[in-house]
């Protein structure tokens, strides 16, 4: 029925969601875990050799820390493939959105809910209580979304063999999960369920190398971005993509680049007519005010 395949870096973490998926999937299903503790293959490379491996026709990609709550999940997943054949991606977290602006699979919008999820977020290096993120505007069971977050998420295996992984673009671990759900979802439809629930034990992090990999991804799908499942205004769409902005440069602050950095970042959006001038002064002003604030906490 379903083929699980797994990335492990950690052989108690990856013992422990064995286990679980025994417990709760319900269905006959396969695990195809690769070892990956010093990081010599990218996620998609090893997506990519899973898939080929698989013998079932539905494959389900998940990190090894998650912990699922759901009985008898993996008959629900048969469930939505046979009643809607034009699904080709089911996640629990995800965004009707998608931003022409490097950014992950987030949008932030107050005018229009275009968030669907419904997980539980644990934080294993803060101290803080778990989360319960639940959101959906109706009360569909499925929310039609661009992209998916790549926790957890399950498609076809002819879908994935028709649309592989880029690995020569992206070869580290970040961006593999939109560029996935922006070539399926130009053919078939990527949805977020409601009736599957998960505990996420780790929040993630923004790093350089997730920066070096967002921006390539950006650049690859710049010509077909942005897009939206839901129908915004044209107002709604550039208060998304101020708010997008501003978190860019707000990450781009705390990996430590300079202002020099930014400059130029914003400089080539600029010449490349991605921004205007007024805009791209108005960035650059946000850049400035974060980098003076950051400064002034740490020499408070």
């Amino acid at each position: 029925m379903i083929s699980i395949i797994l990335a492990s870096a950690n052989p108690l973490l990856l013992t422990n969601v064995l286990k679980n998926i025994e417990q709760t999937i319900g269905v006959e299903f396969e695990i195809i875990s690769f070892e990956n503790g010093n990081a010599q293959r990218g996620i998609c490379e090893i997506y990519n050799m899973g898939a080929k491996r698989a013998k079932y026709d539905i494959l389900c990609y998940m990190h090894e820390d998650i912990e699922i709550k759901t009985q008898d999940w993996g008959a629900e997943v048969v469930r939505i493939f046979d009643q809607r054949p034009l699904v080709g991606v089911i996640g629990v977290v995800g965004s009707a959105y998608k931003s022409q602006i490097p950014s992950g699979w987030y949008a932030e919008s107050y005018e229009n809910k275009v968030i669907f999820c419904n997980y539980l977020q644990s934080f294993k290096i803060e101290n803080k209580p778990t989360v319960h993120h639940y959101i959906n505007s109706g009360t569909d069971d499925l929310a039609t979304v661009v992209c998916v977050d790549g926790m957890w998420f399950c498609t076809p295996r002819k879908v994935a063999l028709e649309n592989p992984f880029d690995e020569s673009l992206l070869k580290g671990f970040h961006g593999y999960d939109i560029d996935y759900c922006l070539k399926v979802n130009q053919k078939y439809e990527v949805v977020v369920t409601f009736n599957i629930l998960m505990e996420h034990f780790s929040a993630g992090g923004y790093t350089r190398a997730w920066l070096d990999d967002t921006l390539k991804l950006h650049d690859k799908w710049q010509s077909s971005l942005p897009r939206s499942v839901k129908d915004l205004s044209e107002t709604d769409r550039q208060l998304i993509d101020k708010r997008t902005y501003k978190w860019l440069l707000k990450k781009f602050i705390g990996m430590d680049y300079t202002l020099s950095d930014i400059h130029q970042f914003l400089n080539k959006l600029r010449m490349e007519g991605e921004i205007s001038f007024s805009e791209y002064l108005k960035y650059l002003f946000y850049a400035f005010k974060y980098m003076f604030k950051k400064e002034k906490l740490l020499n408070a």
